[in-house]
C-alpha cells in the first residue's frame, strides 16, 4: 500500500567535507542516528554544478571531485524535521525536498 512521504536529495562533490571528514561519511550516520530507516549514497559517472566544469569517473586515472547524490526517504514531518539543520552542515552543494509515493516493504522474519 502506497503512503505519501517525503524524499531529501543532497547534491555535492565527492571532495565536500563535513566536521574533518567526507560528507557522505559524514551524512549516512548522521540519518542513522536520526532514526531513518535509509539511506544510499551514489557516485555519479559525470555531472556538474554550478560552476559548469564537468566531472566525470575516468577509470584509466584517479577521478577527483565527481558528483555524489544521497537519498533519505521518510514521513514529511520528519523530513521536513530535519532538512533546515542538512542544510546548515552542507557547505558546497545542493539540497532538495520533494514528495513521494512509497511502499515500505520489509521482509517477515
Amino acid at each position: 500500500m502506497f503512503k505519501e512521504g517525503m524524499m531529501l536529495r543532497v547534491y555535492m562533490a565527492e571532495t565536500a567535507m563535513i566536521d574533518g571528514q567526507p560528507a557522505y561519511q559524514y551524512l549516512a550516520p548522521f540519518f542513522r542516528r536520526h532514526g531513518f530507516p535509509g539511506c544510499t549514497a551514489y557516485r555519479g559517472l559525470i555531472g556538474y554544478g554550478h560552476e559548469k566544469d564537468t566531472k566525470m569517473f575516468d577509470k584509466f586515472r584517479e577521478a577527483l571531485d565527481i558528483p555524489v547524490v544521497i537519498d533519505v526517504v521518510d514521513t514529511r514531518e520528519r523530513v521536513e524535521g530535519i532538512r533546515d539543520e542538512v542544510e546548515r552542515l552542507v557547505d558546497h552543494g545542493l539540497v532538495i525536498v520533494f514528495p513521494v509515493s512509497m511502499a515500505r516493504k520489509v521482509p517477515s522474519r
